[in-house]
């Protein structure tokens, strides 16, 4: 009971440093957020299964360089962006027909998992270019941007 008299401003020092230290860990744990978990969460779970390899990435990207100046395809989590870059005397319906081109490569697996981008841009400056297409995994078709009028 002495030493408890004779050391009390010393324990209750410890104490409140204690009660310090709880509270910033406490603190840290609210207001950090989790670095060991994936960038997407769990939005990814299941990409295993249907993973695109660099040979079907190379492959459709051969089949749209046939009939445009240019062609890429880059994958971001779940979204396949596909950038084409359409020859000058490429019309409107023919560049909206390289973008479901795009997809007659991938599987139905595959196009139920994936939400797809395709970018076509024109070499001749025209009001009808760029268009974007985009299909969401649920649905079976590219939906593309309002058509506009040349003028």
């Amino acid at each position: 009971m002495k030493f408890i008299k004779k050391n009390s401003s010393f324990i209750v020092g410890i104490a409140v440093f204690i009660a310090v230290l709880i509270g910033i860990f406490t603190l840290k744990n609210i207001l950090s957020m989790d670095e060991s978990s994936a960038l997407y969460g769990t939005r990814l779970e299941g990409k295993k299964e249907v993973e695109i390899t660099t040979a079907k990435k190379n492959q459709v990207e051969k089949k749209l360089k046939e009939n445009s100046s240019k062609a890429s395809l880059r994958i971001s989590g779940r979204i396949i962006n596909i950038y084409i870059k359409t020859n000058s005397e490429t019309s409107l319906e023919q560049a909206k027909e390289l973008g479901n081109k795009a997809l007659e490569d991938f599987s139905e697996k595959e196009k139920k998992y994936y939400d797809f981008q395709v970018l076509i841009e024109n070499d001749k400056n025209s009001n009808q270019f760029p268009i974007i297409g985009y299909k969401h995994h649920t649905k079976d078709n590219l939906t593309w941007t309002k058509d506009r009028v040349e003028s």
